[in-house]
């Protein structure tokens, strides 16, 4: 499934990114299915004009964590703990594996020395490895996970 996010929900996108969800942002003059590219999808809004047709889910809080609260329902489904980030939260492409050897003159020094497995974007070639904001990320997901099981 696809998560479009319109052009007010710029931050809600690397969010769902985060999460491994397929989340494309669509810019300002883009058309939804331009965007979605023929694919499943459901879109996200703040425009109370673009709200109201089929698969469109109208949003209310600024906040990034409120919008994910808002759309739990809708996402819940297809959020798999194993998927979390690996998806590139700038470009939504899939990051790919790379070995230690070749992403050496890309990362801090410190860092080479104190990790071993390093993902990249083939689109815009961020490189990607997991620093304490991955623990912090897998923390909230488990606390995300349980008020999401009670509602």
């Amino acid at each position: 499934m696809t998560f479009v996010c319109d052009v007010m929900l710029g931050r809600l996108a690397r969010y769902l990114r985060m999460l491994g969800l397929d989340a494309p942002y669509m810019r300002q003059g883009e058309s939804l299915q331009s965007t979605a590219e023929g694919r499943p999808h459901i879109f996200f809004t703040k425009s109370t004009v673009k709200a109201g047709g089929p698969g469109t889910v109208l949003l209310y809080s600024n906040d990034p964590r409120e919008q994910l609260a808002e759309i739990k329902k809708y996402i819940e489904p297809f959020i798999n703990p194993a998927e979390m980030m690996t998806r590139c939260i700038a470009c939504n492409v899939p990051l790919v594996n790379v070995k230690k050897e070749e992403i050496e003159p890309f990362v801090p020094e410190y860092v080479y020395h104190h990790h071993n497995e390093f993902r990249t974007c083939a689109s815009c070639r961020r490189v990607y490895w997991e620093g304490s904001h991955a623990s912090e990320m897998h923390v909230w997901l488990k606390d995300f996970l349980k008020v999401r099981s009670r509602a």
